[in-house]
């Protein structure tokens, strides 16, 4: 229990330092923090709410009529796509009729990092309570060995660039009233996810090879998030 609890301590502990420090650097008001909070939980609650009763229907139906060699990756990218259309377009959206577009950079960026933060936190958050689970014997406590133990956090840090990165594209462009720069963020996150849904969906990652494989490959797919969100930066 002690790997889970350094897990989710340390997811927990990425999504509240990111955001309270950048909050403290560039004094930006907590509220954007927040509504970026908010809107994470309003997104991914509306694809949950779609997934739940869809994909397993869709996945069957997928695997009954076509090859499982065209049905995988088809379906592959029909969950990097659900991303795509109620993260990013929900975030569009919200934006794009709300006051919200009149947010300044440093907005965005806060904006940006409580859109991913706040998953962070969540996800830490149960960390602790599936050890809760485990220590009153609700829950059978799973071998982890200290290879992936860091793995999650890893991800997280990664998540939360991939987040900011992609909002603060969306936000560019209705601002500059460019839609391809919220197509870019689309098709990228889409991507992204869709590369997720294989590793997942095809075989698992359940050993640390396998773990660190796919981080590593998540790792070069969002380091265009770290290198484009320190671009937004000169544009201030």
């Amino acid at each position: 229990m002690l790997k889970i609890i350094i897990s989710g301590g340390g997811m927990f502990l990425v999504g509240l330092l990111f955001s309270l420090i950048f909050k403290r650097k560039k004094r930006v008001a907590f509220i954007y923090i927040l509504y970026g909070a908010i809107i994470w939980i309003v997104t991914i609650a509306l694809k949950f709410c779609w997934a739940v009763p869809v994909n397993k229907l869709l996945n069957n139906w997928i695997y009954t009529v076509l090859p499982a060699k065209i049905a995988g990756p088809l379906f592959w990218v029909y969950v990097g796509l659900l991303t795509g259309i109620f993260e990013c377009g929900g975030i569009y959206l919200i934006i794009r009729y709300s006051r919200l577009k009149k947010m300044s950079l440093f907005e965005s960026y806060g904006f940006g990092y409580g859109f991913g933060c706040i998953e962070a936190i969540l996800l830490g958050l149960a960390q602790f309570a599936a050890v809760a689970a485990m220590a009153t014997g609700k829950a059978p406590v799973p071998y982890i060995g200290w290879l992936t133990v860091p793995a999650p956090i890893v991800e997280r840090v990664m998540t939360i660039f991939l987040h900011l990165f992609t909002t603060l594209l969306i936000i560019y462009g209705i601002k500059e009233r460019k839609p391809y720069f919220f197509w870019l963020s689309f098709l990228y996150k889409s991507f992204v996810d869709t590369i997720a849904a294989w590793a997942q969906l095809s075989f698992g990652v359940t050993t640390a090879s396998h773990i660190w494989i796919v981080e590593g490959i998540l790792l070069i797919l969002t380091s265009v998030s770290i290198v484009g969100s320190i671009m937004f930066l000169q544009k201030k």
